[in-house]
């Protein structure tokens, strides 16, 4: 049991204990270790089995049953409620020359004109610090649900009066070679797992602290120049992640 327990609970990690447990507890109950309706050990077996008081347990317990993930039952024990399994997500990396057709529908788009951001958005598109910058942000859903966030930054004077038009079709690569004939030439993806902030959870109607995918890309033209900079925040909890690399896009029908 000792050795079991070592290898799911780290002492040095950031996260609580209790929410170590929970997390491990949610990955056996995706893993279908008990089903609907199932008993979960007792918190003395799950004391010992962790090397955590009952304390704790019970605070992890708790955790899962706020979730709407087991029901608590006095002087019976947890039994399990529901199930939340992984949904697979279509992750997209972008790539000159490919349009990709999403089952992610973007939603509330906004579009303003900016003079501050970071150092590292600046860095990125090898602009001064405090030149003005258009800022594009938009969430993305999945059937129904919230599943992404995406900001990116543009330096204003490629793009001048992009503020005052809607983007077409709600695509910035679009907009850039319809409206300004500019056309993407490379594109570097970075991708970071992370843990989302109380405010991104919020955004992403989770709770937090919850895993996440962040990629950020930059987008160059035919001459090296920085024209785009984004980064896209993806909802990881409860998800596996699927990624195509073609140098085709994907039909509807792969996507469904």
């Amino acid at each position: 049991m000792h050795n079991h327990e070592s290898r799911k609970i780290s002492r040095s990690s950031p996260l609580p204990v209790y929410q170590q447990i929970s997390n491990d507890l949610l990955a056996r109950i995706t893993q279908d270790e008990w089903s609907l309706g199932g008993k979960l050990p007792s918190e003395h077996e799950l004391s010992v089995e962790y090397g955590a008081s009952r304390v704790t347990i019970r605070q992890a317990l708790a955790k899962l049953e706020a979730d709407g993930l087991i029901d608590k039952q006095r002087g019976r024990g947890a039994f399990l409620k529901a199930n939340p399994s992984l949904a697979v997500q279509e992750l997209y990396l972008p790539q000159p020359g490919v349009e990709y057709v999403s089952s992610n529908t973007p939603v509330d788009t906004k579009i303003t004109v900016v003079a501050q951001a970071s150092a590292e958005v600046y860095d990125r598109l090898d602009l001064p610090i405090g030149s003005k910058l258009i800022h594009v942000e938009r969430s993305y859903l999945r059937q129904g649900n919230l599943v992404g966030i995406n900001r990116a930054w543009l330096p204003c004077k490629l793009v001048p009066d992009m503020a005052e038009h809607q983007l077409v079709h709600d695509s910035i690569s679009k907009t850039l070679q319809e409206r300004y004939h500019m056309h993407y030439e490379s594109v570097e993806n970075y991708i970071e797992a992370i843990m989302l902030s109380v405010t991104s959870a919020a955004q992403l109607d989770t709770i937090s602290p919850s895993p996440a995918l962040k990629i950020s890309s930059l987008y160059k033209l035919k001459d090296a120049t920085p024209i785009e900079y984004s980064i896209t925040i993806w909802n990881g909890r409860n998800t596996q992640f699927r990624v195509m690399i073609s140098d085709e896009a994907p039909s509807q029908n792969e996507m469904e």
